[in-house]
């Protein structure tokens, strides 16, 4: 595997002939965006700092939450698995599921490689429906520039994991703009279930989670919902060299692991986060976090992590596609 230079990734950048800053909010974003934003010529002074060999504990004060997990296989909830597929330039579409209420789960694959990388967001719905954007914002660059995907590579985007919480706040399936948000977005948090889908993976599971100081239901088992047994079934077929999970709001990127980190997350984390302009955490310690499904992926191997957006509505970008950018190099294959 080829490891990425702060320079090399920058060098790649410029190689793509990208001109002026692509906006950071998701107000400027199309309702239906056909093309990429361009990348900055030069890349902010800020973008790449080291990373210290000792990390800051994650403050008690918390602006929202990252996932973590739990075991407990008994019964497993019937995906309903609809393999239809739909061509898009350089790749193709796929309705993978359907949620809870009965809207699908879509995944865009883009490049023909054997090693497989996902980009997953909106696992938390409408409520971090940022996290749903960066993915699509990430989507359109990727279709407008399939050259930034390594030939050796295969690079999945899954924008919402919870389509049930989106469409509690937007009213819509598939794309949306911050225009369609409601006020309230709490409810957008759950599926129609009323189960918040990131305390129902098999890592440290309890029938009750936590979400900041107060309860959410975790489902009646590991797995009991159609959404986590659908991307469960996908992402182990898969089985990828990593897996990249967007939420919001804290600012960071935290590595998966149950209990410990899997060294593997760690390394791609550092990667992404380096470029990104991102502070790493190997834990989450302002509550507990039970049900996660990066913690549950590294129970199975797979390296994974999560990236926290600044805030609830901006997309930190174009920050992510440096670390989306650095990460895909890194795996590149001469």
């Amino acid at each position: 595997m080829n490891k990425p230079h702060a320079l090399f990734t920058l060098l790649l950048l410029l190689l793509a002939g990208c001109t002026g800053p692509a906006p950071q909010s998701v107000a400027d974003l199309p309702t239906r965006a056909a093309t990429a934003v361009p990348l900055p010529t030069a890349l902010p002074t800020n973008t790449a700092v080291p990373i210290p060999p000792t990390f800051t504990p994650v403050p008690t004060a918390l602006p929202s939450d990252t996932p973590t997990v739990t075991p407990i296989p008994t019964a497993t909830a019937t995906a309903t698995a609809v393999p239809t597929s739909t061509a898009v330039p350089y790749g193709y579409s796929t309705i993978l599921g359907y949620s809870a209420g009965g809207h699908p789960i879509t995944a865009y694959q883009l490049g023909n490689g054997p090693d497989q990388v996902l980009f997953i967001g909106g696992i938390h719905g409408g409520y971090e429906w940022n996290s749903i954007l960066v993915t699509y914002r990430a989507l359109d660059y990727f279709l407008e520039n399939p050259d930034a995907i390594p030939a050796n590579i295969t690079l999945t985007i899954i924008p919402a994991a919870n389509p049930d919480g989106q469409f509690a706040v937007t009213g819509l399936e598939g794309r949306f703009t911050a225009a369609d948000v409601a006020t309230d977005t709490f409810p957008g948090r759950f599926n129609a279930n009323n189960v918040d889908l990131n305390r129902n993976w098999d890592c440290n599971w309890e029938p009750t989670g936590l979400w900041r100081n107060q309860e959410v239901s975790a489902g009646a088992y590991p797995f009991s919902e159609p959404e986590n047994v659908i991307l469960r079934d996908f992402i182990l077929a898969k089985n990828p060299v990593a897996t990249i999970f967007y939420h919001s709001a804290f600012y960071a990127v935290f590595t998966a692991g149950c209990p410990d980190t899997l060294p593997a997350s760690r390394e791609i984390a550092d990667v992404y986060a380096y470029a990104a302009n991102y502070p790493v955490y190997e834990q989450f310690t302002s509550y507990p976090i039970t049900g996660d499904a990066g913690d549950w992926l590294a129970t199975q191997g797979i390296a994974s992590f999560t990236v926290e957006l600044t805030n609830h509505t901006d997309l930190d970008w174009p920050q992510n596609l440096y670390g989306m950018l650095a990460l895909l190099d890194y795996f590149a294959q001469e």
